[in-house]
């Protein structure tokens, strides 16, 4: 049989840096909660805590056992969380996004689902830093990296999607600062400082590369230079998720009329150590079959504009 309550007494000890606060977590008294830390360090059989300091110092063993209690006793918080939601008849589906693809995609898609279920009830957090919050009870994470980027023992990754990049502006910019294929030196690019694909896409579209001879705006997220290029204030690499609708509505136009597959890719993550419910399960498979309908509708709406794809 395990010590839980010597355990329990040591995992607050060592998150609170003190017997006195993790005391009061419990409602018990200072010596009960040292009574329990030499009970289990008899238990051990050897010291956990370095006593006659200020504050709370932890040995090496400490140490050790204080990492895999934390883990273990958040496991125990987010999975009661979880049992209790759905005793209790609670249906919200709480989901961490990526802001950019929360504001491209999602939020003009979700209502399909939640029509489809009417008895879900939706939580969207977006995200601009790609923190996942891992001290958080998310049903579902939802950011782009590298394949594998996020998967852990916490977490399960599934690919979504990837996109491709492609340069977007108005018709009447590409009217006055490009001539003969190339951008002239009046073009100015508008660029995400978080994700700039300018280099790879020149290097493999053939097009010269201007470098510094055009001006550079830069902005914090994609959505804020698509919105620029949409007010005609330069040239800007958009993410096909974001701009299909502005370039099949003929807003903005692919100039060089060639794209480049991202080698990102857009993932979904899910715990990894308990089962989704019937409600995330619901969600996980429509948004797939949703992502997978559109990928075919923007390769569609790219060969019917004349892009070309090309992969890295």
């Amino acid at each position: 049989m395990l010590p839980l309550t010597a355990l329990r007494a040591f995992d607050l000890v060592a998150r609170k840096g003190s017997f006195a606060q993790a005391a009061a977590v419990l409602n018990v008294t200072r010596p009960a909660i040292s009574k329990q830390i030499r009970h289990l360090e008899e238990l051990v059989g050897g010291p956990l805590v370095i006593r006659g300091r200020p504050h709370v110092t932890l040995t090496e063993t400490g140490r050790h056992l204080a990492a895999g209690l934390a883990q273990g006793f958040d496991l125990i918080s987010a999975t009661y969380q979880h049992v209790s939601e759905a005793r209790d008849g609670a249906n919200t589906l709480r989901i961490l996004v990526d802001r950019d693809f929360a504001s491209s995609w999602l939020a003009q898609n979700i209502g399909g689902f939640l029509v489809e279920n009417s008895g879900i009830a939706m939580e969207i957090v977006a995200e601009r830093h790609g923190h996942l919050w891992m001290d958080r009870n998310f049903s579902f994470r939802i950011f782009y990296g590298q394949v594998g980027s996020f998967a852990s023992q916490e977490l399960t990754e599934e690919t979504l999607c990837d996109w491709i990049d492609l340069p977007l502006c108005t018709p009447d910019y590409a009217a006055a600062h490009l001539a003969d294929g190339q951008l002239l030196p009046t073009a100015r690019f508008l660029i995400d400082r978080n994700y700039d694909p300018r280099r790879d896409w020149f290097a493999h579209s053939g097009v010269p590369d201007p470098g510094d001879r055009v001006q550079v705006s830069q902005f914090n997220d994609t959505s804020m230079c698509l919105s620029a290029a949409l007010s005609g204030s330069g040239i800007t690499i958009g993410d096909s998720f974001m701009a299909l609708d502005a370039l099949q509505n003929g807003r903005l136009v692919a100039p060089f009329a060639l794209g480049l597959r991202s080698t990102l890719r857009y993932a979904i993550c899910f715990p990894a150590q308990r089962a989704l419910t019937k409600n995330e399960e619901r969600f996980k498979t429509w948004i797939k079959s949703e992502i997978a309908g559109y990928q075919l509708r923007v390769e569609s709406i790219l060969l019917e504009r004349g892009v070309t794809v090309v992969s890295t």
